[in-house]
């Protein structure tokens, strides 16, 4: 068997996006892909003649609605043959509706996608091969993060056959006010695991009259950390060079005890007080002062602008045991393969306005977001933040969760198998062996109906 590993973007969410992929969408296709016979795109952008091609997207609101539809405006208006009718939906809802689509053969011409999980499409030819495009045109592909564009070439034997538009990477948020207040220095952040527990013991506030919790000083289970990110800063890898799973390593089992000592000083009586009462908020309770550590990603600052602007907090990246780890996840825009020639050139060209530095830095602008344009990303005057620097900085460490194509699902597994540590039903131990077994049945299973 050829072990060929891709990422997925949250747990069973690429289930979602490429349910669409095997609908044999791939007869009569275009650009050159294996299903196609034709020779692939136009020679030059398309002119003339009026084409329409539609665009599915997750900004539906708030100034990233704003920003894209005047990039649309700016487009149409730059390429006056092509009409652009866009929509955005709800990130779960996009994967929903996508997925229908595809399985129908009535997708959007341009989609945005997790930035992962593109081989099943591939495979089935419902995604147009971009290579002849970026080609044609000249597009150098190192503006983006090398990262990105590594994993999409792996699931393209090489070729493209998507960009990315904009990833995320997790790190640590502090509140500055709160160390202050226990006598910690608001600009040394915990680099351990071990520094990690006890800032949080210290950071901690149990109301004395009602014996529950006014702060919490770290618990894994708030912000966005997932439990492989920790596993990560502690050596692990779920699996070797062969496709292996190896997650029932002695590291992978101090993680899981780590985290589930750490999710449990706070019983779970008072922990779901907390969250009861930090839920009626109406945004992340670290936000709210309610959490003076959390792991989240970047985009936590657009909600901190929103909500709390006078808020003094840090970021640093996520504390470590061995080594520096960190995740990543986030979306990349794919041309559908409609078997219309012209409808595809037509949305390279918005694809490519799309991805180009200039208007990634925008993207950015306008919603704190870490686009996968590296050149946009890393403009001089963004990196004046040392915030941002920080963020931009952990591109270098971050990894997406190895997902083999005969074990989909395993993350998510194991992510249950956690959480049943602990609520008690097992031991972390358990847990971790329990993923094993149940990350070796998956690629059973696979090779029996394969």
């Amino acid at each position: 068997m050829n072990f060929r590993i891709f990422k997925y973007l949250i747990p069973g969410m690429a289930v979602i996006l490429m349910t669409g992929a095997c609908s044999g969408n791939g007869a009569n296709g275009v650009n050159g892909n294996a299903a196609s016979g034709s020779s692939g795109p136009n020679s030059q952008a398309p002119a003339g003649k009026e084409v329409k091609i539609s665009f599915w997207h997750i900004y539906n609101t708030g100034p990233m609605k704003e920003l894209y539809d005047k990039l649309i405006d700016e487009f149409e208006e730059a390429h006056p043959n092509i009409k652009v009718d866009h929509a955005g939906y709800g990130i779960f809802d996009l994967g929903d509706k996508l997925a229908t689509a595809l399985a129908g053969g009535t997708g959007p011409d341009l989609a945005m996608d997790g930035i992962d999980g593109g081989q099943l499409k591939i495979k089935a030819g419902t995604i147009v091969n971009l290579q002849p495009y970026i080609e044609r045109d000249g597009v150098d592909t190192n503006q983006y993060f090398p990262l990105l564009i590594d994993i999409m070439k792996q699931e393209g034997n090489g070729d493209l056959y998507r960009l990315p538009l904009e990833t995320d990477v997790r790190v640590l948020f502090y509140n500055k006010e709160a160390f202050r207040e226990v006598g910690l220095d608001p600009e040394k952040p915990p680099t351990t695991w071990e520094e990690l527990e006890s800032y949080s013991d210290k950071l901690t506030k149990w109301n004395d009259k009602t014996k529950l919790l006014d702060r919490i000083g770290f618990a894994p289970n708030l912000g966005n950390f997932w439990y492989w990110t920790l596993a990560w800063t502690n050596g692990v890898d779920f699996f070797d060079d062969q496709g292996n799973p190896t997650l029932d390593t002695p590291e992978n089992i101090e993680a899981a005890e780590w985290w589930v000592k750490m999710q449990n000083k706070y019983g779970t009586k008072a922990f779901s007080a907390f969250q009861s009462q930090s839920g009626s908020l109406g945004f992340d309770p670290f936000v709210g002062g309610k959490v003076a550590m959390e792991v989240s990603t970047n985009n936590l600052v657009s909600e901190i602008k929103a909500n709390q602007p006078d808020l003094e907090y840090g970021i640093a990246p996520i504390p470590i045991k061995k080594n520096n780890a960190t995740w990543s996840a986030g979306f990349s825009l794919e041309i559908v393969n409609n078997k219309d020639q012209a409808k595809a050139d037509a949305a390279w060209e918005l694809l490519k306005f799309l991805t180009s530095t200039e208007i990634q830095k925008r993207h950015h602008i306008a919603g704190n977001a870490l686009v996968g344009n590296r050149l946009a990303a890393t403009d001089p005057e963004f990196m004046k933040d040392p915030d941002w620097k920080t963020v931009t900085d952990q591109m270098q460490f971050t990894r997406f969760l190895e997902t083999p194509i005969e074990a989909q699902g395993w993350g998510g597994q194991m992510w249950k198998n956690v959480q049943a540590a602990v609520a008690g039903s097992m031991t972390p131990e358990q847990a971790i062996k329990t993923s094993q077994k149940e990350t070796e049945d998956l690629i059973a299973n696979y090779k029996k109906t394969s």
